[in-house]
């Protein structure tokens, strides 16, 4: 009991401490450009792209210290995508696609098969990936984005935002809340009903059914049925809405003018708001993981937020003799490797709980000799969220001699 109630302390201090951080951890960074930003794609934890009005790509490998600005075209890009850190796609005016196939060392043009105004793009599973816009044009490739087909959407209404599921599942949403579904690839597109009457510039799908949309009219929507129902979860959004991104089903952003950031952890149900250190206008956010992300805007704007990875203080008395290092990678799915080091022969526990301070699973309980040691964590049967692993190693059990006892965090991305 004693162990137990130490930890649900742990997670409470650590919760509050993680939230003070929460609101101090948004910092602008120098862009090297003064046009305006609508593209983002986080590709890993140092490497981000972003994409702007004049035909600017930026880039950066050093997690935003240094931003690399290239001019591909004189038209407006307006949303740029990756499927791995090598291929990726980036559209705008005049149907413009330009696509790389070595991780932004040369983007070539390819022909969209559309002469409309491309606002939005998504990656679906494989080789699939969309792009949609003005004129209601919505075009598909099946080969990475060398080749494109203009597909029918049934509407001349302008599209600004696109999310891709699969190979067959494609929602696009845009003008006076209009949302277009297709199910089977983009031969048919059907009208979802929309409780949004203004425009939805953002839609985001985390599986086939959980989706949200952004939008004017301080304007958020979800659905769990895959869009044949949509609810509006805006309470505590005061602006309009330009851009969002949810890690998982709970955690969510989404971003405003005059620098408004809103974040929530429960689905929507209620946002709060954080200080982005600017007062310009924020067109799209990205996050990497729970605490790294960015998000861009107008003039050049580039906001990065960066939350130190805290470990919760141990419980028992730190020894050199005991390492627990983080699990990798991180976040997961389905698994992650937890590495510990003994220089000693100890009893050792291994445990993993979620936040209400539940025990999940015991991976490791025993006798162990000296050496470096990895343990294989499967969370296939446990839903997307943020978890904790315990090692306890020493003399916990006897409560004499030496112990050590120190949780860290983990973030499940299904």
């Amino acid at each position: 009991m004693r162990h137990k109630y130490l930890f649900a302390m742990i997670i409470i201090s650590f919760i509050y401490f993680h939230n003070i951080i929460v609101a101090q951890s948004w910092n602008v960074q120098v862009s090297n450009t003064t046009q305006q930003l609508k593209g983002l794609y986080v590709v890993s934890e140092t490497e981000v792209w972003a994409c702007g009005d004049g035909g600017v790509v930026l880039h950066t490998l050093d997690a935003g210290t240094n931003w690399t600005v290239n001019t591909l075209t004189g038209a407006d890009l307006h949303s740029i995508v990756f499927k791995d850190a090598s291929i990726g796609i980036v559209v705008g005016d005049g149907g413009i696609i330009f696509r790389t196939t070595d991780g932004g060392v040369n983007w070539m043009s390819v022909n969209s098969s559309t002469g409309s105004q491309l606002r939005a793009a998504d990656w679906g599973d494989g080789n699939v990936v969309w792009a949609a816009g003005r004129d209601g044009a919505i075009v598909k490739s099946t080969d990475g984005g060398q080749t494109w087909s203009v597909l029918n959407s049934g509407t001349t209404g302008r599209f600004r935002g696109l999310a891709a599921f699969g190979i067959n599942n494609a929602w696009a949403v845009g003008e006076d809340g209009m949302i277009k579904f297709t199910s089977d690839g983009g031969i048919t597109w059907v009208t979802q009903q929309s409780p949004a009457t203004d425009d939805l510039h953002d839609v985001q799908f985390l599986t086939e059914s959980i989706g949200y949309g952004g939008g004017s009219n301080s304007e958020i929507i979800f659905t769990n049925d895959g869009g044949q129902n949509w609810i509006s979860r805006s309470n505590g959004i005061a602006m309009g809405i330009n851009g969002i991104f949810f890690l998982d089903e709970n955690n969510g952003w989404a971003v405003s003018d005059l620098g408004a950031i809103y974040i929530t952890s429960n689905g929507g149900m209620s946002w709060g708001t954080q200080s982005s250190n600017t007062t310009q206008t924020l067109n799209e956010i990205h996050f990497f993981s729970s605490n790294l992300g960015w998000t861009v805007g107008d003039i050049g704007t580039i906001v990065h937020f960066s939350e130190p990875v805290t470990d919760v203080e141990p419980e028992g008395t730190i020894s050199e003799s005991y390492q627990l290092s983080q699990n990798y990678p991180n976040p997961f799915n389905p698994s992650t490797k937890i590495k510990y080091t003994l220089t000693t022969s100890s009893f050792v526990t291994i445990k993993v709980y979620n936040l209400l301070g539940n025990e999940i699973v015991t991976l490791v309980n025993g006798i162990k000799p000296a050496g470096t040691f990895e343990v294989d964590f499967n969370a296939s049967e446990i839903p997307s969220g943020i978890y904790f692993y315990k090692l306890e190693a020493g003399n916990f059990l006897s409560g004499s001699g030496e112990s050590f006892v120190q949780t860290k965090k983990m973030m499940l991305l299904k």
